[in-house]
């Protein structure tokens, strides 16, 4: 029997929930332990672009006038917009982890699995992209829709009915790995579209593109589960096929440390 923590949310900002998830790597240093978190999108949407992504991507004027704030995070991928019904789980594992492959694309197998067998307990039906598929998919993906982290597929991330439900990314460090998940109950594929540095013609063929390539909780179930369902379902599934028990915890010192130090990589960029 194998025991993750249970860490609690951050401060429900965005500058703060992903400070959280690079001290939830830094702690592997000294637990040596698997964590999980959940967490939901703060009420004030903010949006969030990819390691590698260029600031001038973003339409700052249309971001401005919205009122939402602009932010880079540590994994890849491109813009994800978090807005109140933008659902996400960390899982960070040690490097030494039995799950943690050290391929980078079918690390996210098991992830996968689990994911399809948690969203069956409440009757979605899901399938799994394998690696070649979704290398297919990159090669031939219009760099427009590109633009949107949903529009893209990656190895093992699910899908209904051929469109996106479910998305991953992941970070490595030397200590080990942190696999982000992010689904959401209604898709913002206009509101994302709109903050895009794009023509009005781009604007409405991203929106009608994005719509045949992404499916959201409340599409795909009568009932869309909220986080604390999810979490049930998939801590339920974890036992039963890995025999791990998920206990709650507090973050360490080193932790919290960690977070506070990483607050100020994750602020609010500048103009």
């Amino acid at each position: 029997m194998s025991e993750w923590r249970l860490l609690p949310p951050a401060q429900g900002d965005p500058a703060s929930e992903l400070a959280a998830g690079a001290a939830m790597l830094a702690g592997l240093a000294t637990t040596q332990q698997p964590a999980i978190r959940w967490y939901a999108a703060a009420p004030q949407p903010a949006l969030v672009i990819g390691s590698g992504q260029k600031p001038s991507e973003v339409d700052r004027a249309a971001l401005a006038q919205s009122g939402m704030t602009l932010h880079r995070r540590a994994s890849g991928g491109t813009a994800v917009l978090f807005v109140p019904g933008f659902l996400m789980q960390d899982i960070a594992l040690p490097a030494s982890h039995p799950l943690a492959h050290p391929d980078v694309s079918e690390s996210y197998r098991w992830l996968g699995e689990v994911w399809q067998a948690t969203l069956a307990q409440f009757g979605i039906a899901t399938t799994l992209i394998e690696i070649a598929a979704a290398r297919a998919d990159r090669a031939t993906l219009d760099p427009l829709v590109a633009r949107a982290c949903f529009g893209g597929q990656s190895p093992y991330e699910l899908l209904v009915g051929g469109r996106k439900l479910v998305g991953f990314s992941q970070i490595r460090r030397r200590e080990g790995m942190l696999f982000q998940v992010g689904l959401y109950t209604h898709w913002p594929g206009a509101q994302l579209a709109a903050l895009l540095a794009i023509t009005e013609t781009e604007r409405q063929l991203l929106i009608d593109q994005l719509a045949t390539r992404v499916i959201d909780l409340a599409t795909v179930c009568a009932t869309p589960p909220d986080l604390a369902s999810l979490a049930t379902a998939f801590a339920t599934v974890l036992h039963q096929r890995y025999d791990v028990i998920i206990t709650p915890s507090n973050w360490t010192a080193a932790e919290l440390d960690a977070m506070a130090m990483a607050q100020a990589r994750f602020a609010p960029l500048g103009g």
